[in-house]
C-alpha cells in the first residue's frame, strides 16, 4: 500500500515537473543541485543508483534517498566542496535505523558558503563587508519490498544574502530497483518539488526552485572489479542548450554553419553523465566521470581543456572510509571534494 501510494504521488509530480519545466541559471536555491558527495563528483556528477549492503554510501543517499536501509544505522557523514575564490559547499549527515517501523532515516544540514563581499551603495561609494550563505535542514527517509526501494526527503532551505533572506520548502521523491544476483541498480528522482515560502524582497513574487527529474542505473560486473554508472539528468525539459552559448560561438569565432542531426545528438548527450568505478584492491576504488553538459557549457571555444571530466579516488579502512574527486569547472577553477564516512555503529566490533 506505501509503493502504490509513492508511485502515485511521485507520478502527479512529474507531470507537474512538465508543466514548469525550467534548468539552471533561472532558479532560487541553485546550491542544491551541487554533487553532495565526492563519490558522486568523480563519477561525474549524476545522481548515483548504488546499492551495496557491505558499502553503504550515506552520502549518495543525500540526493537519493530511496536505497536508505538498516545498513546505513548510525553511519556518519561529512562533505565539503573546495571551490575557487574561498567558496565552500557540503553537508554533514547521519542514519538511523527504526527496526519497529522498518524505516531508515537520513538527518542533514546542507550548506554553501559563498565568502565575504565588499558592499557598495548605488554611487560606488562602500558600505562594508558582508556574508552570502545558503542552509538547508533536510530530513530524509527510506524503505523497501523484496527489490522495490522508495524514498523522501523533506527540505527545509533558508538563504541570506547581504541583508536579504528567503525561506523556502521542497521535497525529493524517489523510486528504486535493485537485483543483488544480477547487480542491476535503477532509480528515478524528482529533485527539488517545492516552492519559496518567503521572499528575498516583501511583496515580490515566488521564484521557481531548481527542480529536476533524473533516472539512474549501475551496473556491478561479477568477474570484472568494475561497476558503470549512468545518469541521465533534466529530463523535465528536453532542450539544454542556452540562447547565450550561440551568442559566445560568435563571439569567439567559431561559429559554424547549423547541423540539424548534430544538434539533436549534442542535445541527447548533455543528459547524459557516465562514471566508471575501479576496484583496485579490496580498500581502494578509482572512479572516472564524463558529463557532456558541463563540457558544453563550462568549455571555452575549442579548448575545453578537461570540462566535464572528473576523477576519484576512495579508500575504506576499517570503519573509515575517505573519499577524493576533482572537476574542472573551468580552465581557470576546479573542485575539489572530500567526503569522510564514519560507521559509528561498528566501533567495538570487528570491522566488516
Amino acid at each position: 500500500m506505501v509503493f502504490k501510494r509513492t508511485y502515485f504521488l511521485l507520478s502527479f509530480l512529474c507531470s507537474f515537473a512538465f508543466c514548469n519545466a525550467q534548468i539552471g541559471g533561472k532558479n532560487i536555491y541553485d546550491f542544491l543541485q551541487f554533487p553532495t558527495s565526492a563519490r558522486m563528483e568523480g563519477l561525474g556528477g549524476g545522481i548515483q543508483s548504488i546499492k551495496n549492503s557491505t558499502d553503504a554510501d550515506l552520502s549518495l543517499a543525500v540526493s537519493n534517498p530511496c536505497f536508505l536501509d538498516s545498513s546505513f544505522h548510525k553511519q556518519l557523514s561529512i562533505t565539503n566542496s573546495f571551490y575557487i575564490d574561498k567558496t565552500n559547499i557540503g553537508n554533514i549527515s547521519f542514519a538511523y535505523h527504526q527496526p519497529k517501523i522498518n524505516t531508515t532515516f537520513a538527518y542533514t544540514m546542507q550548506y554553501a558558503s559563498y565568502g565575504k563581499f565588499d558592499g557598495r551603495d548605488p554611487s560606488g561609494n562602500p558600505t562594508g563587508t558582508f556574508r552570502a550563505a545558503d542552509f538547508n535542514l533536510q530530513v530524509g527517509a527510506g524503505r523497501h519490498w523484496n527489490k522495490f526501494y522508495y524514498g523522501v526527503n523533506l527540505k527545509f532551505i533558508i538563504s541570506h544574502l547581504e541583508h536579504y533572506s528567503s525561506v523556502g520548502f521542497a521535497t525529493d521523491v524517489a523510486l528504486g530497483y535493485h537485483n543483488p544476483k544480477t547487480k542491476w541498480t535503477a532509480s528515478v528522482i524528482l529533485r527539488n518539488a517545492g516552492m519559496e515560502l518567503k521572499p528575498y524582497v516583501k511583496g515580490e513574487g515566488r521564484e521557481k526552485l531548481p527542480l529536476q527529474l533524473d533516472v539512474s542505473f549501475s551496473k556491478r560486473f561479477k568477474h570484472l572489479p568494475l561497476t558503470l554508472c549512468v545518469t541521465v539528468h533534466d529530463l523535465q525539459v528536453w532542450d539544454l542548450k542556452y540562447p547565450q552559448e550561440e551568442e559566445q560561438t560568435i563571439l569567439l569565432g567559431t561559429q559554424k554553419k547549423k547541423n540539424k542531426s548534430t544538434e539533436i545528438i549534442d542535445n541527447i548527450f548533455r543528459h547524459f553523465a557516465i562514471g566508471a568505478e575501479i576496484q583496485a584492491g579490496k580498500p581502494v576504488r578509482l572512479r572516472f566521470g564524463y558529463n557532456h553538459l558541463r563540457r558544453q557549457e563550462l568549455g571555452v571555444g575549442k579548448k575545453k581543456g578537461f570540462a566535464g571530466i572528473t576523477a576519484g579516488v576512495g579508500v575504506n579502512i576499517k570503519q573509515f572510509a575517505l573519499d577524493y574527486s576533482y572537476a574542472q569547472y573551468h580552465r581557470t577553477g576546479s573542485d575539489h571534494e572530500l567526503t569522510l564516512r564514519i560507521k559509528l555503529d561498528e566501533f567495538g566490533h570487528k570491522a566488516k
